[in-house]
């Protein structure tokens, strides 16, 4: 019986204990019905984990700036797929698409004073054309732009 009852102890702990972690790259804080595709100038890239954060500025129509924080892979991942350090400067220009995070509290990031709306990010085009497959989650398909293809955009090298 004892052995039993520390059976189901350990067995709720590891499910309590996972239920975050699965939520955590769940997408269903994200407005998935319309992809933004934007091009912005590099404020800051910070490579950490779990996951980094590329701030931009993009200039709108209007002549307004709207700051986004663009999610992505965490530093151990950027590794991986072997993006450099000196990947990203400020003042670079990138194309990003991606999906907002629904409106609400949580739908800005404030970091050491940098107030930015939050995009998961897809995919990234830097300005020399390279293109990287930023995040997937199942969606990269919707960033795409007529007669490009998941095989355009480098995962890993």
């Amino acid at each position: 019986m004892k052995k039993m009852l520390a059976a189901l102890k350990t067995t709720i702990a590891v499910l309590v204990v996972s239920t975050p972690i699965a939520a955590h790259h769940s997408l269903a804080q994200f407005e998935l019905t319309t992809p933004i595709r934007m091009t912005g100038t590099v404020v800051r890239f910070d490579r950490v984990n779990p996951h980094s954060l590329i701030f931009i500025d993009q200039t709108m129509e209007d002549g307004a700036t709207q700051r986004w924080a663009i999610d992505g892979p965490g530093a151990s991942q950027l590794l991986r797929m072997g993006v450099a350090l000196d990947f990203l400067q400020t003042g670079d220009v990138i194309e990003v698409c991606g999906f907002a995070m629904k409106e609400g509290d949580a739908s800005r990031r404030s970091l050491d004073k940098l107030q930015a709306r939050i995009l998961n990010g897809h995919l990234l085009i830097m300005q020399d054309g390279t293109k990287w497959l930023w995040s997937d989650y199942g969606q990269f398909d919707r960033c795409l732009k007529p007669g490009e293809t998941r095989q355009d955009f480098i995962r890993r090298r």
